[in-house]
């Protein structure tokens, strides 16, 4: 009996512990801050987290040391600024180097420089990106009204997506984008938007960058970065991986307690 009631406790113990592993996954450190890179041609970083770390040492915490940490990690030596009469600007992005034709949002709204700071409480959302009209500027930045979403596979969702334009005060405004062709990681769907900028979308099976094109208008891809959760969407490869490591833990401890236990009766 005492066996048993041993085993019973070492079972317990090792579930509970593999109960606990996905909480200590979902634990994040801040602060830190959200980049999007478009390199003229296509979405090549999607809303990827960026810690906060003052690359260039001036003391604070600013979108060009997002720029230069990500680059680091994800495109070394593919970033370079340079000082002009406006300040700091951009030189190369993402390798790509066309004489200055950059530009970069912060949560949707258009930066005044490299040197403007990020949040250290709530997460910026960082787009840098290359115009692939270097010269007209004609390209015009999109975003959709969330910037990333966790579902499962067949889910429907609605997103409205909007593009920017100044007026004669260089004011922002933000124009509702319609007959807008959904693409998932680039591939198109079947999904529009309507007049508003309205569309209800049915997820896929798979996690993907959600962005859109519009015939007639060069768009700065918007990023929705959909995770499909795969527990919801029946793809339970990370709880079975979890079951499997627990049992062969559990089976190794029972065996070690039998071994031990059929010792000291031959002892005996």
């Amino acid at each position: 009996m005492k066996n048993v009631k041993i085993i019973i406790s070492v079972l317990l113990a090792v579930l509970t512990l593999g109960s606990l592993i996905p909480c200590f996954a979902a634990k994040e450190e801040g602060p830190f801050v959200y980049v999007t890179i478009y390199d003229g041609k296509k979405v090549v970083l999607a809303e990827t987290k960026v810690e906060k770390s003052d690359e260039d040492n001036d003391g604070s915490w600013t979108i060009n040391d997002a720029l230069l940490s990500v680059h680091k990690s994800k495109c070394k030596d593919g970033y370079k600024t340079e000082n002009g009469s406006y300040g700091l600007f951009i030189t190369k992005l993402w390798n790509i180097e066309n004489g200055g034709s950059y530009g970069y949002y912060k949560n949707n709204r258009m930066c005044m420089g490299l040197t403007e700071t990020l949040s250290e409480t709530e997460p910026d959302h960082l787009y840098a990106f290359v115009y692939s009209d270097a010269a007209g500027y004609s390209d015009a930045y999109s975003y959709f009204d969330q910037y990333s979403l966790t579902g499962k596979a067949k889910d429907t969702l609605k997103l409205t997506l909007k593009y920017v334009t100044f007026d004669e005060s260089y004011n922002q405004t933000d124009v509702p984008v319609a007959d807008a062709l959904i693409t998932f990681d680039g591939k198109k769907t079947e999904f529009k938007t309507d007049e508003n900028g309205r569309v209800e979308i049915e997820l896929p099976a798979y996690s993907a960058v959600i962005s859109a094109e519009k015939e007639g208008l060069t768009l700065i891809p918007p990023v929705c970065k959909y995770h499909l959760d795969e527990k919801k969407s029946g793809n339970y490869t990370y709880l079975i991986i979890v079951i499997v490591i627990t049992a062969v833990i559990a089976a190794a401890v029972v065996c070690v307690i039998l071994f031990n236990n059929k010792n000291r009766k031959k002892a005996n």
